[in-house]
């Protein structure tokens, strides 16, 4: 079910899903899954009693949890070590990416008529949606006087594109920016449907422009690419750098959760945790500390990968087809 951004619940499952620290959202299902265990034992304890009595069953759960994050650290690390040996290259594959960088970003410089263009992504991208925007308003300038019917339909496409591209405009002019916020923002800009609008009433008017409408609508194209390759490369080293932080912070909780989960099994199994805390028996509280400590590295994976997901899926339209979203 879609959700709305602008609504309490929209708000919290946009955290969730995008723009919530992956560390500070990792900590929330943790604490989840502890407040879900130990009421549990108090709900039902004679359930739990039978289970933590039952010879071997809980080590044996603990065991298979502390399998799995040994499994999940040997794939991380096997794809980790993948991932860099694709940065591995000689110094001529090094100089041609290099080289395309630069041409791409001379190009971009002939679009936005500058002699430098930003080399902040922020700024990058705020640049070429302001050109979107000026030669949009040199298109409706240059019709004005045209013919009424190319007029007003120039100007309805003006609209819908003005429209579309001041807010990120806009937002992607703020300061102190998250490389996540500026993403979102230049994933809002559906390019590629009005790169199909402006091709469509080029095709439908071909000659009937006055002079220079051409080039001009030659330029807005150009900038509606250069924005959609722009944020395509934005993206890749956004989720490089998400694999990246994944990984690390995957080590991060792994570790610990290897030695607790070890030690839970020996304590479990000898009955190591007697009395009771505020009525509540203690290896209730341990056990469900121990299975939250154990689900740790899964809960790394699940905020990452929502994140992931989520962005992917607000950027499926790519190049110059259009992709209806839910």
């Amino acid at each position: 079910m879609p959700y709305r951004a602008d609504t309490r619940r929209g708000r919290a499952v946009r955290w969730v899903l995008l723009t919530g620290n992956r560390r500070v959202v990792v900590g929330w299902l943790l604490v989840g899954v502890f407040l879900t265990l130990v009421p549990i034992g108090v709900l039902a304890p004679s359930e739990v009693n039978q289970l933590l009595d039952e010879q071997g069953a809980v080590a044996s759960i603990l065991n298979t949890l502390l399998s799995g994050v040994i499994l999940l650290v040997s794939i991380v690390v096997s794809v980790t070590s993948l991932s860099v040996s694709r940065e591995l290259a000689s110094i001529d594959g090094y100089r041609d990416h290099i080289s395309g960088s630069r041409e791409f970003r001379q190009q971009t410089e002939n679009v936005l008529e500058v002699d430098v263009s930003p080399a902040e992504p922020a700024n990058f991208l705020e640049a070429l949606s302001r050109a979107i925007r000026e030669h949009a308003d040199e298109i409706r300038a240059a019709v004005e006087n045209s013919d009424e019917t190319v007029a007003e339909e120039v100007n309805a496409l003006i609209d819908g594109l003005v429209g579309e591209v001041e807010p990120i405009e806009e937002t992607l002019a703020e300061t102190e920016f998250r490389t996540i916020d500026m993403l979102l923002t230049a994933l809002a800009f559906d390019y590629a449907e009005q790169q199909q609008a402006v091709r469509q009433f080029q095709s439908r008017h071909d000659g009937d422009f006055p002079d220079g409408i051409d080039e001009e609508m030659t330029d807005l194209l150009d900038a509606l690419e250069y924005f959609s390759t722009a944020r395509q490369y934005f993206k890749s080293l956004y989720f490089e750098r998400e694999f990246a932080n994944f990984s690390r912070d995957l080590i991060y909780a792994s570790i610990p959760a290897i030695l607790i989960i070890s030690y839970a099994i020996l304590v479990v199994d000898g009955k190591l945790v007697p009395g009771k805390t505020l009525g509540v028996p203690n290896i209730y509280a341990f056990t469900g500390a121990a299975y939250t400590v154990a689900l740790a590295p899964f809960a790394v994976l699940t905020a990452y990968v929502l994140r992931v997901s989520a962005v992917t899926k607000r950027s499926l339209a790519s190049g110059p087809f259009v992709l209806k979203s839910e």
